[in-house]
């Protein structure tokens, strides 16, 4: 993952499933339009009601010592 973005999973709430993975770069101003956006776009596309969809930050953990 690079570090230069934000990365974002987006979940069924119904079935816990991720169906949409996303990255932003740090620095855009307009992040959390990009996410409402892609919310939106897959609830149509899914045929998911909107308030089922949810997205949360991926956090990169560093595995290597």
């Amino acid at each position: 993952m690079k570090k230069d973005n934000k990365h974002y999973k987006f979940v069924n709430n119904e079935t816990d499933n991720v169906i949409y993975f996303l990255s932003v770069p740090k620095n855009s101003p307009d992040h959390k339009k990009v996410l409402e956006d892609t919310r939106h776009k897959l609830a149509i596309q899914n045929g998911i009601y909107i308030g089922n969809i949810y997205y949360i930050e991926i956090q990169e953990t560093d595995t290597h010592e």
